[in-house]
């Protein structure tokens, strides 16, 4: 493992482990869509919204944090190569959704009505999203480590329990409906909030 005095470079993680990690990444998003959009299919009302908020949740700790486990960061470039993982995990389910969920209709695609039949007005943002997700869930990673050693369930517990606490803000003041989309907000304003938190506590 680098040291923090020691900058991170490709070879200390490897072009291969990274692009690897990256399509394995690709591939659980793309399972985890597929289980998102059948139960779609079979839910609606409440119970929808219920389970597939909860999808979400374990969607975005496992873009957040799976990069970090695989890349364990202690720096500023290993979390960059971190951020980059979740930057090739978002190309590989492109390259997935477009070859084989968008023929199966696997559901409907109302970005690209919007977007005049087009998905390349919003599939960058996604892609920009998903590196930001890896970036902080790894830069919360490596504020959390003490002596090599970070604990992933207090620290992705504290932050599924932010995400819940703003959603329900959310939907209690009425800034936002009772949504799925609203969930997916809320858990991404809570890594943002947790980063310089948990940097403030560490240097209590």
């Amino acid at each position: 493992m680098t040291s923090v005095t020691q900058p991170a470079n490709l070879s200390s993680y490897g072009a291969r482990a990274i692009v690897t990690s990256g399509v394995k990444l690709g591939v659980i998003t793309a399972l985890g869509v597929t289980v998102f959009a059948l139960l779609s299919r079979t839910m609606a009302g409440t119970s929808e919204t219920v389970v597939q908020s909860l999808l979400v949740l374990v969607g975005g700790v496992v873009f957040s944090f799976l990069p970090a486990i695989w890349m364990r960061p202690t720096d500023v470039d290993s979390i960059a190569w971190s951020a980059l993982v979740g930057l090739l995990g978002a190309l590989t389910f492109t390259v997935l959704d477009t070859a084989i969920l968008r023929p199966l209709n696997m559901y409907h695609f109302t970005w690209d009505q919007i977007g005049g039949g087009s998905g390349f007005w919003y599939i960058p943002v996604w892609w920009m999203g998903s590196a930001v997700l890896a970036w902080l869930g790894s830069w919360l990673y490596a504020i959390m480590n003490r002596d090599g050693q970070v604990n992933l369930v207090s620290t992705i517990g504290q932050t599924l329990v932010m995400a819940l606490v703003l959603f329900g803000i959310l939907v209690m003041t009425g800034i936002g409906p009772f949504r799925t989309a609203i969930m997916a907000l809320a858990f991404s304003l809570a890594l943002v909030l947790h980063v310089p938190l948990a940097a403030a506590l560490r240097r209590r």
